[in-house]
């Protein structure tokens, strides 16, 4: 019974941790959704997109252009599933990803602070004598 739980918990912090990111890119271009329908449309176009790229995957001609298929199977999911436009999809996954690759940058740079200013000072080892 724990385990049942704990998968459902785990599975609705994952979409909504997955939704936040695009419900912000989709705030930023004036699109109101909620982040668990973002949530579910960004879990949903990753595993079509996931399946797509798989199968482009496969064919020797498409194997080189396969990261592009999969990103434009992704983008057509999610006009689909949020029932916007290709060019919202668009812009909504690249200011997600912004805002993703900013949030981590400011957390490492306190992360990176905090280690320098409380971490622990490095110690010669006492086993060794020269």
């Amino acid at each position: 019974m724990f385990d049942v739980l704990l998968f459902g918990t785990l599975l609705i912090i994952s979409i909504v941790f997955s939704g936040f990111f695009l419900w912000i890119g989709l705030r930023i271009i004036g699109k109101r959704k909620g982040i668990l329908e973002a949530g579910l449309a960004n879990i949903a176009a990753g595993i079509f997109a996931f399946a797509v790229l798989t199968v482009a995957g496969t064919i020797p001609f498409f194997i080189i252009m396969s990261p592009v298929i999969g990103y434009l199977a992704y983008l057509y999911a999610l006009k689909v599933l949020l029932k916007i436009s290709l060019f919202d999809a668009f812009l909504a996954s690249i200011l997600a990803s912004l805002v993703f690759y900013v949030l981590a940058m400011v957390i490492n740079l306190f992360m990176g602070i905090w280690f320098f200013k409380f971490g622990m000072v490095p110690m010669p080892p006492r086993h060794i004598h020269f």
